[in-house]
Parts: C-alpha cells; structure tokens; sequence
C-alpha cells in the first residue's frame, strides 16, 4: 500500500492505490482505476476533513475548466470595466472589496472601502452612488458608511450593506439618502446583537442576513425583522474561538450559501481553506478547498482566500487573494484550476493584485475586485 500525504498532495503527487487509514489521515484508495478525489479524513493536527469517493472511469484531477461540468473557459485577458485610478470620481476606486451583480437587473455593486461608499454601475456603463457619501466622507451617522466591506442588492436597487468601520449591517432603498441598521448596534463586542469587524455578507430567499462576523470566529444570522431595542442574531457556524478544530472557524470572510442543498462556504483567511457547512446540522463542515494550515500556490492550496461564489454546475470559484489569481474548484476536486492572474502582482491585463471577491453575470462572465489595483476586471467566458 502507499501512503500520500499533504506534501505529496502539495506537488500533485498521488498513486492511487489501497485504502483508507484514518489512524494516520493519508490516502489510500481501494481502486486500481483512475479516481475521483474529494476529501481528506480528519487529522488532529491540521484539524480538516475530506473523503475519498472511489469511482470507476474517473479522472484523477481536473487539467483545465472546459474539463468540469459546464464545460466552462474564459479570455485569460481582462479588461477592465470599472476603475479609472485611484479616487473619488464617479469611475475610480479606492480599495474595491466586495462584488455583487444583481441576476434580474445585471447592475453591478461594488464596495469601495477606503471611499466608504457604494457604487453601482448599470449595464449601459451609467455609474451612481449607491450608499454613502459621493465624496468618500466616512462616518458614524445614519447617511454615512466607514470600510463597507460586503453587499447584497435586490432587483429594486435595495442594497445592504456590511459597514464593517461601524460594526453594523445597513439597508439602503434605492436613491435614498441615508441607510437604517439591520443588523448590530454600532459597538464592537461579542453579545448576539454586536460585531467584531463584520466582513462577509449573504442574504436566503426569506432575507434573513448572514454575516461572517470575523474576529468573534462565527457566522451570524439575523431575521429580516429587525428591532433595534430587541434583535439579536443566532449562531449558525463556528462561534467556538478562532482554530481549524470541527467547530471553530478561523477568520471567516467571504460568504456563499448554496441554500437548495443547505451548504454554506466559508472561506477562513487564516487557515488558508474554504469550508462547506452544513445548515442542517451545525458543526457537520467539511474542508471544500485548499490545506488548511498549508498556506501555498500549489494547485491544492490557498493563501488568504476572500470571496467564493458557486456556479449552478456546483463548482467553486475563490478569490485567491495573496497568490493572486482566482482558483476554481469543480465538484469534488482537490486541485485547482487557475481561470484568472498568473499568481504574480502586476497590473497587466492579465494580472491581479490581491483580488477580493468574484462574481459572474448572466452569460457567465467573470468579474473581480483587482484591490490594489483599483479596477473591477472582466474575464469573457469563451466557452
């Protein structure tokens, strides 16, 4: 029998052949054809978990996009569609995190931390403000935002907001002048109806909002009725201390709920992992992608991944932040696909630096937030 461990993970090293040994957490697969790789065991020290699913006529890991289901590829080539420099013009970013394009309507939001502002940019390239201040005036007050990090946005051009400076959650209407709290109360602490820097926001069908609530280690959710004198959200992942044990998260950041099949992911930028958990049963998680506790930019690895999103053919794209590029996962995979950067900095076309989240329009087109480059890039899908 041979034994593979993380290393040989690490460099794509793997004879499949034998069977599992959950004393000592390596591979071992009970199948002389090609297989399909999911999941690691659990193992004490790195605190993750993975299966392996033997399946005749298989593939060992996935080579290219148009490989996975969907049959997916894009222009490695981005151009870029919001960004004029850094600033405060209608069309320049400071510090661009969170991505959002809204299915029915195709607006794109973007939250501009450093501009402490929202901007929205319609299919016809008309840019407007859509929470906060214009001029990137930061604050504490019901009109203003500090670090908005995460939004979501309905059809009518509602959008929430996740003012992480503020320790709060805010719900802008369309071209209104001011926001209300929804979720928090504006301090910082660990009581069920406060935040410790607010990061990653999702919202389900019933708007209830979830929000990664990073330094207190837990995702939160909050009713879609909100009373600022009595709300309180309630725990639904981690909550247990920051680790990579079964209950614990470790810093939480980008958020995505696949609601249909009850699966929450969870990027942990700490870990260097993203974690599928179970809505149905808490702490039943399992590690999707990347080593936990192996920081890297081999295929099966992550540095500090930001925002996830999932395509309807279930695979996982990741904001690769600190190799930046952007990873996709297929159904099942262990390695990687680069579909974006070239794990270098630059500013080129084809390069990102430290990109924050993703999104994709209806044709399936890829969006980032190339952060330090100020810009929103476009990736055409060309399969």
């Amino acid at each position: 029998m041979l034994f593979v461990n993380d290393n040989a993970l690490i460099k794509n090293e793997i004879n499949l052949k034998g069977e599992i040994d959950a004393n000592v957490c390596h591979f071992v697969v009970k199948s002389s054809k090609v297989t399909h790789l999911t999941k690691l065991c659990y193992h004490i020290y790195y605190a993750y978990f993975r299966k392996i699913i033997v399946a005749n006529n298989g593939q060992t890991f996935y080579k290219d996009s148009s490989d996975c289901p969907g049959n997916l590829k894009w222009n490695t080539t981005g151009i870029t569609v919001l960004g004029n420099g850094y600033g405060i013009g209608p069309d320049q970013l400071q510090f661009p995190h969170g991505l959002f394009i809204e299915p029915k309507t195709q607006i794109l939001y973007v939250a501009d931390v450093s501009s402490n502002r929202v901007q929205k940019m319609y299919p016809n390239g008309k840019i407007e403000t859509a929470a906060g201040q214009a001029n990137g005036d930061a604050g504490s007050t019901s009109d203003k935002l500090n670090g908005p990090r995460d939004i979501f946005a309905d059809e009518n051009e509602n959008v929430f907001v996740v003012d992480e400076g503020n320790q709060r959650v805010q719900f802008w209407e369309k071209n209104a002048k001011s926001g209300k709290t929804v979720a928090g109360n504006g301090t910082s602490g660990s009581a069920l109806n406060e935040f410790s820097y607010p990061f990653g926001l999702v919202l389900d069908s019933k708007k209830n909002i979830l929000v990664a609530d990073m330094q207190n280690q837990r995702i939160i959710r909050w009713s879609s009725v909100y009373d600022p004198r009595t709300s309180t959200g309630t725990i639904v992942a981690g909550g247990n201390g920051q680790g990579m044990n079964p209950y614990q998260l470790n810093n939480p950041i980008g958020l995505y709920l696949d609601e249909p099949n009850n699966n929450l992911y969870i990027s942990n930028e700490e870990s260097h992992s993203v974690t599928q958990w179970n809505m149905e049963a808490y702490g039943d998680k399992n590690i999707y992608a990347g080593i936990p506790g192996r920081p890297g930019n081999s295929a099966a690895q992550l540095n500090g991944p930001q925002g996830v999103i999932l395509d309807k053919y279930g695979n996982l794209y990741i904001a690769d932040c600190t190799n930046n590029r952007i990873q996709m996962f297929c159904p099942n995979a262990v390695f990687g696909i680069t579909i974006a950067g070239t794990g270098r900095v630059g500013n080129g076309s084809n390069e990102l630096y430290f990109p924050r989240d993703v999104a994709f329009d209806s044709e399936m087109n890829l969006y980032v937030t190339d952060t330090y480059n100020y810009r929103i890039q476009k990736f055409a899908r060309i399969q």
